[in-house]
């Protein structure tokens, strides 16, 4: 992990060793296995209703500007097409097409109202302005994410970028993932738009719990290479700190979660996304089951282990809340008093 000390931006960097290790990953990559290709679910914050994440922002992010009846979109990592199917219904009437590696996903697209096209190799093969472009949770993914903008950009044309990441401010798991090369703050984020030419507009951090959401527009000016950062030396020395925070915390995490797997109570793990499929990864046979209230992945397996919703629990077991002190809080009191035991992780320290 490294901290830039010119903006404070979080990152891994792009060796060979990186790259080999990647291209192994997404060799055999599918999205949302455990819940069969079905997008993540997240808690609407608006609502307070589980709803799967791309309706959530979607719906933020059309009731934010004055959106034409008829347009054209272009969703840069398009995967399967969980966004694409989102914003088919939320910008019924539009055109719309993807972009990935490869063209893997196209018969699924091709099943989505308004899908056009497919571009995939490089951000070379796009062609054209588009009136939205998206980029969900796949600018972190990119060698040079900086390069990636600037390529983007004539396909921006005179339209809007859209930007949906994990805010390393409220996501110490995200230093965990192995794929993901920038670990961005709204800050961070908004600094690389302005220097690939673009200007945030919008930059929320309330669309999705733990998420940056960012609506940008290509800046006239062009790229400001030349913007001031202040503080430069405190924010990146800030920076550095909240990082060394978050390793002793996982640390200290893994430390607990081994001790109470170690007893004699069935002992399960709540989650399948990141910090779950982290801790399964080191305890191995010592957890019996995940837990999950997503009802799209209840039922199926991850990592060999059944996914129970919490009204499946065996009585009597243990369940370590693996997620942030102020997520797992919530959903302790969400949950409430069961025949299982909830386990709440450490406290992170202030410092």
């Amino acid at each position: 992990m490294y901290v830039c000390a010119s903006c404070g931006a979080v990152q891994k960097l792009a060796t060979q060793r990186w790259l080999d290790e990647i291209s192994d990953i997404y060799s055999a990559y599918s999205s949302y296995y455990q819940s069969g290709g079905d997008e993540q679910i997240v808690f609407d914050r608006l609502s307070g209703r589980p709803r799967r994440r791309s309706d959530v922002f979607l719906e933020r992010l059309v009731a934010s500007g004055d959106w034409s009846d008829k347009g054209t979109a272009l969703d840069v990592g398009c995967g399967n097409g969980v966004t694409l199917s989102s914003m088919s219904r939320a910008l019924s009437g539009w055109q719309l097409n993807g972009f990935e590696m490869g063209d893997g996903g196209l018969e699924r697209l091709q099943a989505i109202p308004g899908f056009k096209k497919l571009f995939s190799g490089s951000l070379e093969t796009i062609q054209g302005a588009f009136d939205l472009v998206t980029m969900v949770h796949s600018l972190e993914h990119f060698p040079s994410p900086a390069i990636a903008l600037t390529e983007l950009r004539p396909a921006v044309g005179e339209g809007q970028l859209f930007i949906e990441v994990c805010n390393i401010d409220e996501n110490p798991f995200d230093i965990l993932i192995a794929d993901h090369l920038m670990h961005f703050s709204p800050e961070t984020l908004s600094h690389l738009l302005r220097r690939c030419g673009f200007e945030p507009v919008a930059v929320a951090t309330d669309w999705v719990h733990k998420e940056i959401s960012v609506v940008a527009r290509p800046n006239v000016l062009g790229p400001q290479t030349n913007e001031i950062v202040p503080n430069i030396k405190t924010r990146a020395d800030e920076v550095c700190r909240r990082i060394l925070k978050y390793v002793t915390w996982l640390n200290e995490m893994m430390d607990a979660i081994k001790n109470y797997a170690s007893g004699e109570k069935i002992f399960g793990v709540f989650g399948t996304s990141i910090a779950a499929t982290w801790v399964a990864s080191q305890l191995g046979e010592r957890i019996a089951f995940f837990v999950d209230e997503d009802e799209s992945r209840v039922g199926k397996t991850h990592m060999g282990r059944s996914i129970l919703h919490p009204r499946d629990v065996p009585s009597g077991s243990l369940v370590y809340l693996a997620l942030a002190p102020t997520v797992a809080s919530l959903i302790d009191q969400r949950l409430g008093v069961g025949d299982f035991t909830l386990i709440q992780p450490p406290v992170m320290s202030s410092d």
